[in-house]
């Protein structure tokens, strides 16, 4: 009598344990698998309308090591989960690698407004913050000094900006910002001196004259307005205007500032009109009379034709009078040159003072500062601010995983350098096309439409990032893995569709399911068949 109880012992000992859910960080049908970290998907289809980038492993951007439990990413993505863009070269040490949520936090843009970017890309993207003096989507270019032209005469504005300070106590204080970046604390009893020593504290300004109009403080609280000039001498062209930010001032303070042609005029206690002067002079890389080394970032100037300029700028004449335009031969033969200002104006697809420089593409950046809440990628930059431009061919040099001629796209595979191939068993498709391609479960096609907004923000993205939809038989993000039978758990009620029926492991290099003990092919409905499913429970000895 003991051996057939012997016996069921034995089988059930091969029989595994594994019914419900496997402990945390393992998973498979006998949780012998490591499970890998999830992150926000790069690409995945929509399931409804304008709507995608749900949690998926690996990102969407790199392949689960089931051993490990350690997502391999593609080239250019890096994260415990393969989440984020990588920063070419680390910035090469010259900026800092920032999520686009971070550069509107804690940056201000041009005209020193801020915004909050909170949409999926938002700790995904990453990009450099480059240091003062560098340029370039890894920082890799050094910046050239900018002047103004100094043959164009007509155009000899300084910019002028006015402001006023209405405080009737000195406590607390505030800062401007010029250009995104700010002063030092300017506290209401401030001198003109100590005004434009905390301006100069921006490393932007290079020289500025600043004049009162009434006394020598800078903020009145008596109903006599002292307006402030603030007259900038070395900054040539129009500018951004200075913004004022409060500190521990009392709230009836007021700081103004008048700088723009639709807001540029105060009006004093007297009446009487004070007006800014929006600055016309040229900002040129160069002052348009060199080219600029952008690996040292010293202009080289000109010295054509019997003409040469001179200075760190290029903005002295040293041959008077200046004959032509530059160029050997004149304009480079790629433009044509305006005799009354000796400017080259060049040919499509050639750049420089010279027209010797050739020009690359241009696409909407993929990091940048938002144009306003949420709303980013929509701006013109060369090779989309994901590449770097050959001046020689005017060629973009793009940063791994992203391909176009202006690097406008996101590929595939980001191994692939060709980024559209999927290893030959898919079709690397946009967003908007794989959301085209939904179908339903029983394979009936469901289009969905992602991107139907051409002005909707956070769809962005759907031309411009791609995926694989890989071939019957074929998955991972890139299609290298061979896919397995699927079926629904025999011991589960649900519908849900799992890999060898959850009763077996998949192995990825032959499409072949190895059935846990107990288990074989079925014929998808818990009967013998030759679906190799492991949908089958076998009649073991012992048992009915």
């Amino acid at each position: 009598m003991r051996a057939p109880i012997l016996t069921k012992f034995v089988t059930l000992a091969i029989i595994p344990s594994c019914r419900g859910e496997c402990a945390h960080g393992f998973t498979g049908a006998d949780c012998t698998l490591r499970s890998c970290p999830t992150g926000v998907a790069f690409f995945d289809m929509a399931e409804i309308d304008d709507t995608a980038h749900l949690q998926t492993t690996c990102s969407g951007r790199g392949q689960c090591d089931y051993k490990t439990g350690e997502c391999v990413c593609a080239t250019g993505y890096v994260g415990i989960a393969c989440e984020r863009t990588k920063c070419k070269n680390d910035c090469s040490r010259r900026g800092t690698c920032v999520s686009m949520r971070h550069l509107a936090d804690s940056t201000r843009n041009h005209e020193s407004l801020q915004y909050s970017y909170q949409l999926w890309d938002a700790d995904k993207l990453y990009g450099c913050d480059c240091d003062l003096g560098y340029a370039g989507y890894d920082c890799s270019l050094r910046v050239c000094p900018f002047g103004d032209d100094p043959l164009t005469l007509s155009e000899n504005d300084d910019e002028i900006q006015l402001l006023r300070c209405t405080a009737s106590a000195s406590n607390g204080h505030f800062v401007l910002y010029f250009d995104g970046k700010a002063s030092s604390a300017i506290s209401a009893s401030a001198s003109a001196m100590t005004l434009k020593h905390a301006l100069q504290t921006i490393p932007l300004i290079v020289d500025i004259q600043v004049s009162y109009t009434t006394g020598s403080t800078l903020c009145r609280g008596d109903g006599m307005d002292n307006i402030v000039y603030i007259t900038f001498t070395h900054n040539p062209g129009p500018l951004p205007p200075l913004v004022a930010e409060t500190f521990g001032m009392d709230p009836e303070s007021v700081v103004e500032i008048a700088a723009s042609t639709s807001f540029g005029m105060l009006t004093d206690h007297n009446g009487e009109n004070h007006f800014s002067v929006k600055g016309n002079k040229e900002n040129e890389e160069c002052s348009n009379r060199g080219i600029c080394d952008q690996t040292t970032g010293s202009c080289d100037c000109f010295n054509t034709n019997g003409d040469q300029y001179a200075g760190n700028d290029c903005s002295e004449v040293v041959t008077s009078p200046i004959t032509t335009c530059p160029g050997d031969p004149i304009c480079s033969d790629r433009g044509v040159c305006d005799a009354s200002t000796k400017r080259c104006i060049c040919e499509d697809g050639h750049t420089g003072g010279d027209c010797s420089q050739r020009s690359c593409p241009q696409g909407l950046t993929w990091f940048g500062y938002p144009s306003s809440n949420n709303a980013a990628h929509d701006v013109m930059a060369d090779c989309s601010n994901m590449g770097t431009c050959q001046r020689t061919t005017g060629e973009c040099q793009c940063n791994d995983g992203f391909f176009g001629s202006a690097c406008e796209y996101m590929g595939c595979s980001g191994d692939d350098s060709s980024q559209t191939s999927c290893n030959g068993h898919g079709r690397c498709l946009s967003l908007r096309e794989l959301a085209l391609n939904h179908k339903n479960s029983d394979g009936t096609s469901l289009p969905i439409q992602y991107g139907s907004d051409a002005n909707e923000p956070s769809t962005w993205d759907a031309d411009r990032i791609f995926g694989c939809d890989c071939d019957e038989g074929y998955g991972g993000f890139a299609c290298t893995l061979m896919t397995c039978p699927t079926g629904v758990d025999p011991l589960s009620n649900s519908t849900v569709l799992y890999d060898c029926s959850n009763k077996g492991l998949c192995d990825h290099a032959t499409g072949i399911c190895r059935c846990l003990a107990g288990w074989g092919s079925s014929n998808g409905s818990g009967s013998y068949g030759s679906k190799n499913d492991c949908g089958r429970r076998k009649s073991l000895r012992g048992f009915p």
